[in-house]
């Protein structure tokens, strides 16, 4: 028989990292980007946003595993991957935010 608790949860996961091996393609390719479209300054931003992706896709790995391997939230190693997990988040929107805003207000002042 079928545990489908445990079915769902591989699928679940599996889908977690096919998104996060995903991200990290996304975040090489916009690394790799070298146009000069701008000034060069769209290559600058992906430059900058592509790390905000790998912190984002290291973010969901870290849960990947968190949920796979059932953690529970009680002892201090499954605290410290939740605020690890927690700060990958933060720090890779905050970086695809800053790049995203100097980017676009490069271009900005390219058009005045």
């Amino acid at each position: 028989m079928i545990d489908t608790q445990r079915f769902f949860t591989i699928l679940i996961e599996g889908i977690s990292f096919v998104a996060a091996f995903a991200a990290v393609a996304a975040a090489f390719i916009m690394y790799e980007v070298t146009k000069k479209f701008g000034s060069g300054i769209l290559a600058s931003g992906f430059k900058s946003i592509s790390a905000g992706v790998l912190f984002l896709a290291l973010g969901i790995i870290i849960d990947a595993l968190n949920s796979y391997f059932l953690l529970s939230y009680n002892n201090i190693y499954s605290v410290l991957v939740f605020l690890i997990k927690g700060i990958c988040f933060v720090v890779g929107t905050y970086i695809i935010v800053i790049g995203s805003k100097r980017t676009a207000d490069k271009l900005e002042s390219l058009t005045k």
